[in-house]
């Protein structure tokens, strides 16, 4: 690897320099200016230690004579903290040496006078059309080839979307430059608290604004510079181009031939090259900004947060790891914008992931959907006051500190007009933020009980990314692993159990009483020596179909589990039956024939699995049905007269194998795969508050004092009882007051729904 590549693009500019070497990854901060080493004026400590507020202004949305008026009922009449800006590059920096902050600013003061503080954005994926100008070959190129010019979008109305392509210095100076002169501004400002580093971490063209794309459109990006990187980082990786021609089934004669792969379904380690590099492109590029933005401004916190939350939703097209990311920032955080079908197990997994990734530090839902979603002639559902209660109680339930709403007046032009606003168009006050300013007011009054507050999960899900990518490559698209991690997710939300996402570099650590993997296709030999260890040392480990079928180099394992996991566990995979939709199969007789499907073929057709340990009950298979030989294993379902799941104790813990993809059969809405999950899981993992129907969730307090968040996912009422740990005498609902009866350890209420009610409960 050359030193041009590994010291490449060291940047000087009058404000400072910042040092950083793409294929290594480190970036050393140069020396603060005046404006770093200034004294910051911060306003006092807030009285309101939890993180709430909302998205103000993106311009030109909203207008310059009702900002003040608006900004001063934001701090006074609903009493939020923080508003955020989000000012995009293209619209501020309009020519190579202009930059005009005139409007932030004005903002920013009325935030100095109304004692708000501000989450500025660092949005730069709006380039300047001057510098596509004047080097156009930095646009992003799609896999066919095909530059992305510069154009706007439905919520990038200012023009500039999706940014030029960083891999190229002139687009890193003229950034670098534009995040300097920014920070500088914000810096001097008694308001500013944080920078939201990235908006929403993408590859931001494989997000399209064409209602006529093609797949091949949405991958980013193969222009020159980052496709010569590619190589370099090949070489680095594998050391020789022979030993990328072994591991690629190559015969290349020269590194220039080398090219990423194009096609949605290809050869397999290719594409986790590929995309492995993107993903470190992308944590490159987080580690800019920040080097950028700590060259003046060192006072302030670091945050950023995703739009989708891998592994729970795809992976591979927006090339960003989280945990990655998360690493990097002080603050990590996430988008939840629930009106647009999301369900609310769903949205719950969606905070546990991302208060995995963030591992000890904070977690904030950093957009909230405030009002109805918009997207030119689309709209979602309104936003009701019961979805305000019921996701702000939910992610401080998970463990946030901190809640912003996307947005706080309706959008004023673009797709998103009409959309998203807590207050109407014309500023009037809605339901929505009147509920958002009252349970603002709750949190900060039991901020007690939530300081230290966080989730003990039993139980975690194993994820490597590296299956998210071979199950792209083998399908052009992630449904089996996606709607596998869901599917769990769903079963262990209705025990009511916390989970952790973890990789798989932390099992070592691990003390969780159950380890579930979803969809692991790729079984390494690491992963497997640890998982064994885990296992022995006392935990229950649960796999499902395929687990190892493939090699680290995506080559098909002889043996199934691999790596001395099949004596261990007992248990041999056979050849599986790819299973297709359950409405394909035709059992009526043509007339005057035979049936128009065999009997034996229903076999891929999701049949019925019949377990009979631990517990009696019928599952429907998915993706795959794999029967197994056992050695030393012990037989628990059938499929006919094939075996398609085991159990063996191995030390002191114990594996269970599931030969179908269990978790996208739960995510199907086959709720007895649920039923077995509960059998296996709730023998050692005990939830410390529980219900039937209502899905209870318990913060404990520091003292006598705990909050008891319970929320109704169904689409009816319910009244059932909760059953609480043993100690807690009174129940008090927080948004009424009135005071519920505890008796026989459980307390009995009445949640509406789609609804949730917070009780604090007392010793």
């Amino acid at each position: 690897m050359s030193n041009d590549f590994t010291r490449r693009n060291f940047l000087r500019m009058a404000s400072g320099a910042v040092s950083f070497t793409w294929g290594g990854l480190q970036i050393f901060a140069g020396p603060p200016n005046a404006a770093g080493d200034a004294a910051i004026n911060p306003l006092p400590p807030s009285s309101q230690p939890f993180v709430y507020g909302t998205a103000f202004y993106r311009p030109p949305n909203p207008p310059a004579e009702v900002r003040r008026e608006m900004l001063k009922d934001i701090a006074q009449k609903y009493q939020f903290n923080i508003i955020r800006i989000y000012p995009a590059w293209s619209y501020y920096n309009p020519a190579p040496d202009r930059f005009v902050f005139d409007d932030v600013d004005e903002v920013m003061k009325y935030c100095d006078e109304f004692g708000l503080r501000v989450l500025l954005g660092i949005v730069m994926e709006e380039a300047p059309y001057w510098l596509e100008r004047l080097y156009p070959y930095t646009r992003y190129v799609d896999a066919t080839g095909t530059p992305q010019r510069l154009v706007d979008s439905p919520n990038n109305v200012s023009g500039g979307w999706p940014g030029l392509c960083w891999d190229w210095d002139p687009v890193q100076q003229a950034a670098a430059r534009f995040i300097h002169e920014i920070c500088k501004m914000a810096a001097t400002h008694p308001s500013m608290y944080a920078y939201e580093c990235w908006n929403e971490v993408h590859i931001e063209p494989d997000w399209p604004r064409n209602q006529w794309i093609q797949p091949q459109g949405l991958l980013y990006c193969y222009c020159d510079q980052t496709i010569s990187l590619f190589r370099r980082w090949l070489e680095s990786h594998y050391g020789s181009l022979d030993a990328l021609n072994e591991a690629w089934v190559r015969h290349y004669s020269d590194w220039s031939e080398v090219d990423p792969p194009r096609a949605t379904v290809g050869t397999y380690l290719d594409w986790i090259d590929w995309r492995n590099f993107i993903v470190e492109r992308t944590t490159w590029q987080m580690r800019y900004r920040l080097a950028a933005i700590k060259e003046v401004d060192t006072h302030h916190i670091l945050e950023s947060h995703s739009g989708l939350q891998p592994p729970i939703e795809p992976f591979t097209l927006d090339g960003m790891n989280g945990w990655r990311l998360a690493e990097e920032v002080e603050t990590w955080g996430l988008s939840n914008f629930p009106r647009d079908a999301t369900q609310v197990y769903h949205g719950a997994a969606k905070f546990e992931l991302t208060r995995s990734q963030a591992g000890a530090k904070p977690f904030w839902m950093t957009e909230l959907q405030g009002g109805h979603g918009s997207n030119g002639m689309y709209e979602s559902p309104h936003m009701r006051p019961r979805d305000i209660r019921l996701w702000n109680w939910l992610a401080v339930a998970a463990g946030a500190k901190g809640i912003l709403y996307w947005t706080y007046h309706a959008e004023a032009t673009g797709g998103e007009a009409t959309g998203y606003g807590l207050v109407d168009r014309d500023g009037s006050e809605t339901e929505r933020v009147v509920e958002a300013s009252q349970d603002n007011r709750l949190i900060q009054a039991h901020w007690d009980i939530l300081k230290d507050y966080r989730p003990k999960p039993q139980v975690a899900l194993l994820v490597d990314t590296d299956n998210n990518i071979l199950t792209f490559a083998m399908g052009g698209k992630e449904d089996a692993s996606v709607q596998s991690f869901r599917g769990y997710y769903k079963a262990l939300w209705n025990m009511d159990l916390w989970a952790d996402f973890i990789e798989p570099t932390t099992l070592g650590k691990s003390d969780y009483k159950f380890v579930i993997a979803p969809w692991h296709i790729i079984g390494k030999k690491q992963t497997c020596e640890d998982l064994l260890k885990y296992v022995q040392d006392g935990g229950t480990l649960i796999l499902e179909t395929a687990f190892g079928l493939f090699d680290e180099k995506c080559f098909y394992n002889p043996v199934i589990p691999p790596y001395g996991l099949a004596e261990a566990f007992g248990y041999r995979e056979k050849e599986n039956y790819i299973q297709r939709p359950r409405s394909e199969w035709v059992t009526k007789e043509a007339p005057g024939g035979p049936p128009l499907r065999p009997a034996d073929e229903i076999i891929y057709y999701q049949p019925e699995i019949e377990f009979t340990l631990p517990v009696r009950v019928q599952v429907r298979a998915n993706t795959f049905l794999t029967p197994i030989t056992v050695s030393s294993a012990t037989a628990i379902a059938h499929y006919r007269d094939l075996i398609v799941a085991a159990i063996k104790k191995v030390g002191r813990g114990e594996v269970y194998y599931i030969g179908t993809n269990l978790g996208a059969s739960i995510n199907g809405g086959d709720d007895a795969g649920i039923a077995l999950l509960r059998s296996i899981i709730t023998k050692a993992a005990h939830p410390p508050v529980t219900s039937a129907k209502l899905r209870p969730r318990l913060i404990e307090g520091p003292s006598n004092r705990s909050l008891l968040v319970v929320v109704n996912d169904t689409v009816q009422d319910v009244t059932e009882a909760v059953t609480l740990p043993a100690g807690y005498h009174q129940a008090f609902d927080v948004h009424n007051g009135k005071s519920l009866a505890i008796g026989a350890g459980a307390v009995h209420l009445t949640v509406p729904y789609e609804d949730a009610v917070v009780l604090r409960l007392e010793k």
